[in-house]
């Protein structure tokens, strides 16, 4: 019985995640335009989004994200026996899948996700920390957990900077260090090192596959982190 409700609880994240991807863009281009109205009050243009420099992408039927999140969900409260810490897992998996969409198909990371992954990851290591369950939720307490986010954040707060500057453009976005912000709640900052090496080592290996000329950066990492978190266990 909880297993089908674990199913119908994926499958309704699934068609969040749906819709948040499915709209990302059109709200994107409003939010730009009522922007630049407030900026240019007297230039005021019709809102043409058909227009727009970049345009929504296919995400895929609403059924597979309720069938795929649903199956996922399901599976990992067989086999975790544990409803908090698969509930826990599980939308963390979900945001890291939707940061990821998104950034492969638009090079684009909204800081939203990447906060609440932040708090997630938060509560994952207060959970450790205060109940000391048979299950640990994290491998953190509660003040490693925002030490490591603020250490992951300053190290590709300068890394983004840097490269700025040395490649007098961006070559890491914006939107990275935001990813860093929440990814750094969920691994120690001794971790950091590993976390980029495997990170990168995926890009170079997808890059040498695909030859794309723009490869995004926040699918690797969000790997990375699930790769360095097992690890780690």
């Amino acid at each position: 019985m909880m297993i089908l409700a674990f199913f119908l609880l994926g499958g309704l994240a699934g068609i969040f995640a749906w819709l948040y991807i499915d709209r990302f863009i059109p709200n994107l281009q409003q939010e730009i335009y009522q922007n630049y109205i407030e900026l240019y009050p007297e230039n005021r243009y019709l809102f043409h989004s058909k227009k727009a420099a970049i345009q929504s992408q296919k995400c895929g039927h609403i059924f597979l994200y309720f069938l795929g999140f649903g199956l996922c969900f399901a599976a990992l409260c067989y086999f975790l026996q544990d409803e908090l810490f698969t509930l826990w897992l599980a939308i963390t998996l979900s945001l890291l899948f939707v940061i990821s969409w998104l950034d492969w198909h638009y090079q684009l990371i909204s800081p939203t996700p990447c906060l609440f992954l932040f708090f997630l990851g938060l509560f994952g290591a207060h959970q450790e920390f205060s109940i000391g369950a048979h299950q640990e939720f994290s491998i953190l307490t509660l003040s490693q957990s925002l030490e490591s986010a603020v250490s992951f954040f300053g190290v590709f707060y300068i890394i983004y900077h840097l490269s700025k500057w040395f490649y007098k453009k961006e070559a890491l976005g914006r939107g990275d260090y935001w990813l860093a912000l929440g990814v750094g709640t969920y691994l120690t900052i001794a971790h950091l090192p590993l976390f980029l090496f495997i990170a990168c080592l995926l890009g170079i290996i997808v890059y040498w596959i695909s030859r794309k000329p723009v490869l995004p950066f926040a699918p690797f990492l969000c790997l990375s982190l699930i790769i360095t978190s097992a690890i780690s266990l």
